[in-house]
């Protein structure tokens, strides 16, 4: 008995070795299906094998009842997983002159099968899972509903996946019956998914690495005993990398179903080929210029898990130079602390400008001077895991200092008419002046961002606070609040929304001007707030429509800021979007008088294998002319 299925395969090896001798290869056949929708079309045609001739072969008459007896066959076998077992399909050849042929297939597929009946039930501690929940709730093939197998066996396999990226490793059904009443054309489902035990998180052992015990211990968002998630031991990879210290990290899970409860433990392999890093970037926006940067890392520093990292930036707008310099280091024996010192120094040429009506694009340049700010910021970072670590939360307690000097010169708004000269020795003193600002301070920020491309949502939360006074030495003083959400939300596979919004206050001294230019008034609004801790708006990421940074009393910053935006998306294909949006907002002095701006526009979407990029076209519905302007980000707006 054990020699006839061998007998059976030698067979058919031999009838398919005799069809292919007829037929020699070359594609000389096509299929046509005649009578089914796109769908049912398309299954049929990537079911049936092309039947192929040589250039010397003539397809025989004789040899066309095997030809259709199997694109018959195929068909029909293609029909089923849909719920067509009684199709009624016809088939005949047509040959052409150049020798090639066309199998026609007329198919009525007949009455689908319907599912009669269905159970579909959920048992152990899993039942309660709020994502193996969903899965049941969502459950797509109810009574009446046509009998889909591929939707079946997909529902099936969703369902193992969901249970597992949610610790129940061990998940499977207890019951799976898919039973067929072809005389009543109908099907019974019943389907019971067992959860099994929810595993919890293991041991993590570390191993390819030099740093001293006390650093890497404190980078999972677990602690030993919490349930198990697949989301969880990916962010344990994500974070490793985002250390920095390592180029390449491997995590392997070894199952521990003989403990009470089951447990996963985590090998953990890392290793670093190189400490120093430099990478660079070229950019040009209609709001910047040319935008050049380098930069330079060194991680880890030491066994202590210290990292340095400097930048170098050139920006074409206001001929602007930065230096950029962080170190950070774990705090050892503090669980997610961390020192953080940074500095800061910048250079710029800038631009004192008016405006006669608000409403106006274009500005009066009234004077023209060096900008050079050396900023030095000094605090602890401390990290906590929220919602099981799903999220985030940073908070920095720190202390500031910034070292202004400003050096600017009025100039001559008409230089063949002296009379256009402004003349005014308190606002030529406020323009020269040199500012030292102690001030201690409070930084907060919550992230909590899940998904990919267009899947990405969540939300990023910050909000700060400080205080200059004379009594910490500094020569000038103010008080700065400030806080600000951005959110997005997906609905379906094709909509998705952004909501962004700001708020900043500063309780800081505003000087007002009224100068004679040329016979007519101007007033001009000056806080004394240095120009680092400004508020300005407009731009890609601000209010669209307006340029970069332009939004502001005579665009030179403001103590004060309100921005919002809401925006719609829309994916017509896989990485393929459109969007439209509104902004409102602007930086100002006066509470009483916020001016606020709108911008309105309609964009598009790329998720690259880079990232996110967007471009917009927008339009400034409050000034003269409603002009358009054109914004090019990339990045996902949540960060």
């Amino acid at each position: 008995m054990s020699r006839i299925p061998a007998l059976v395969d030698i067979r058919k090896s031999v009838c398919l070795l005799l069809l292919a001798t007829a037929f020699p290869a070359h594609a000389d056949v096509a299929y046509v299906v005649v009578g089914l929708d796109e769908t049912l079309t398309a299954n049929v045609l990537s079911h049936v094998d092309t039947v192929q001739f040589g250039p010397r072969a003539r397809l025989r008459p004789r040899d066309h009842e095997k030809v259709i007896d199997k694109a018959i066959g195929d068909a029909r076998a293609a029909l089923l997983p849909y719920g067509y077992y009684a199709p009624d399909i016809s088939a005949r050849i047509i040959e052409k002159q150049d020798r090639s042929a066309i199998v026609e297939l007329t198919i009525e597929a007949g009455p689908p099968v319907r599912i009669g009946s269905v159970d579909v039930s959920v048992v152990g501690p899993g039942a309660s899972d709020r994502l193996i929940s969903a899965w049941l709730k969502g459950w797509p093939l109810g009574e009446g509903a046509i009998l889909d197998q591929s939707v079946w066996e997909y529902q099936k396999q969703t369902a193992i996946e969901t249970a597992n990226s949610r610790g129940y490793l061990a998940a499977e059904f207890a019951e799976h019956r898919l039973e067929l009443d072809l005389e009543e054309n109908t099907a019974t489902l019943v389907l019971t998914l067992d959860s099994g035990p929810r595993y919890v998180m293991g041991d993590v052992e570390y191993s390819g690495h030099e740093l001293k015990p006390g650093i890497l211990e404190y980078i999972p968002r677990f602690e030993k005993g919490d349930p198990y998630t697949a989301r969880l031991v990916s962010r344990l990879r994500t974070d490793l990398w985002k250390t920095g210290y390592f180029d390449h990290v491997t995590v392997l899970e070894t199952k521990r179903p003989d403990l009470q409860p089951p447990a996963v433990d985590f090998n953990v392999r890392v290793g670093t080929d190189t400490r120093n890093h430099y990478s660079g970037a070229f950019g040009w926006g209609d709001d910047t210029g040319a935008r050049l940067q380098a930069n330079y890392s060194r991680h880890p520093m030491s066994s202590n898990g210290d990292r340095l990292d400097l930048g170098i930036g050139y920006q074409e707008l206001d001929d602007q130079f930065t230096l950029r310099g962080r170190y950070r280091k774990p705090w050892i024996g503090r669980s997610r602390q961390w020192w953080d010192a940074e500095l800061t120094l910048r250079f710029e040429n800038q631009d004192l400008e008016v405006k006669r009506d608000e409403e106006d694009e274009d500005f009066i340049r009234l004077a023209n001077g060096d900008l050079d700010e050396r900023h030095i910021r000094f605090g602890r970072l401390k990290l906590r895991n929220l919602k099981g670590g799903e999220a985030q939360r940073f908070t920095t307690p720190f202390v500031q200092f910034l070292n202004s000097d400003q050096r600017f010169d009025l100039v001559d708004l008409t230089p063949d008419d002296p009379t256009t000269r402004v003349e005014d020795p308190i606002l030529e003193s406020r323009l020269r002046t040199i500012e030292n600002a102690f001030s201690i301070g409070l930084d907060y920020e919550v992230v909590d961002v899940q998904g990919r491309s267009f899947e990405t949502s969540g939300r990023r939360d910050r909000a700060w606070v400080f205080h200059s006074n004379k009594a910490f030495g500094s020569t000038v003083e103010f008080t700065q609040l400030y806080a600000a959400t951005r959110r997005s939300y997906v609905l379906g596979d094709r909509l998705k929304f952004h909501l962004r919004g700001e708020i900043g206050h500063t309780d800081a001294v505003v000087d007002e001007f009224v100068l004679d230019v040329g016979g007519q008034p101007l007033n001009l609004s000056f806080t004394r707030l240095p120009n680092f801790y400004r508020f300005k708006a407009g731009g890609s990421m601000s209010v669209r429509g307006y340029g970069f940074e332009q939004l502001s009393n005579n665009d030179i910053g403001s103590n004060h800021i309100i921005t919002a935006s809401a925006e719609a998306e829309y994916r017509f294909l896989d990485s393929w979007s459109g969007a439209a949006f509104a902004d409102i907002g602007n930086a100002f002095n006066e509470w009483t008088d916020p001016d606020l701006k709108r911008g309105i526009g309609i964009g598009i979407r790329w998720y690259s294998f880079a990232g996110e990029i967007r471009i917009d076209v927008a339009r400034a519905i409050d000034f003269e002319g409603k002009p358009l302007r054109y914004h090019l980000t990339i990045g996902t707006p949540l960060l």
